[in-house]
């Protein structure tokens, strides 16, 4: 288990990430951390507490059960998000060069850790 900022950090030598954050289900930053280019974390943090919890409804009106992760592409870049239990959300703002498969092994090898240094 390594210090909460020090795992964040791992995450901008991965290429293609532009920032990295941890989020509480309130809607601010609990750690961020960005690397290429320029990320508004606390716009970010904000809009991802609400996004998180209107897909946890669409999982819950499916019956297909509680959400791990979520990815949204767009034109220019990505977001994937990963709850980090119940009350924080890890999100990875990426480029649109990026390696989805990647990005989403990364997070899921690091949420134990990042888990158990909240």
């Amino acid at each position: 288990m390594g210090d909460l900022r020090s795992i964040m950090t791992e995450f901008t030598t991965v290429e293609g990430i532009q920032a990295a954050l941890i989020v509480g289900r309130d809607g601010f930053v609990i750690e961020a951390v960005t690397g290429r280019g320029t990320v508004d974390t606390d716009a970010v943090a904000a809009v991802i507490s609400s996004g998180i919890g209107s897909s946890e409804v669409i999982g819950r009106e499916l019956n297909i059960g509680k959400l791990d992760q979520a990815m949204y592409e767009y034109r220019d870049g990505m977001l994937i998000t990963s709850l980090l239990g119940p009350e924080a959300i890890l999100a990875i703002v990426a480029d649109g060069r990026s390696n989805l498969g990647n990005i989403r092994y990364q997070a899921k090898k690091r949420l134990d850790a990042l888990m158990g240094a909240l």
